[in-house]
């Protein structure tokens, strides 16, 4: 059964021709901040402080042989899983699993 993909929220609207260019240019579908007073700091803080927190506790969960493993194979990765093979891929999964139940925890511990 195939999803309606229609409205999800990384879809551009490519109907609008821009005056003066020869294609159609993506219009997204909400407007960006026009001056660095409209973006919301005090929120943009306390949220970029609870997901440093969160990501320090997993980080902190795993063991000094753990983070070591998981440094090396998303080294290795390079961003990209299809460069591990599927044992290293699998574990680290389990390590990044491992990592995030400990920042779940953290979530209690708001700042």
């Amino acid at each position: 059964m195939a999803r309606d993909l229609s409205d999800a929220p990384w879809k551009m609207n490519f109907s609008v021709t821009v005056p003066g260019s020869l294609t159609a240019m993506p219009i997204p579908r909400r407007r960006l901040p026009s001056t660095t007073r409209e973006i919301p700091w005090t929120q943009l803080r306390r949220h970029a402080t609870l997901v440093f927190l969160m990501l320090r506790a997993g980080w902190t969960a795993l063991s000094e042989d753990e983070r070591a493993e998981a440094r090396r194979l998303v080294t290795k990765s390079r961003g990209r899983p299809g460069n591990l093979s599927r044992t290293e891929a699998r574990r680290l999964g389990a390590l990044a699993g491992h990592a995030a139940r400990a920042a779940a925890g953290s979530r209690r511990l708001r700042p």
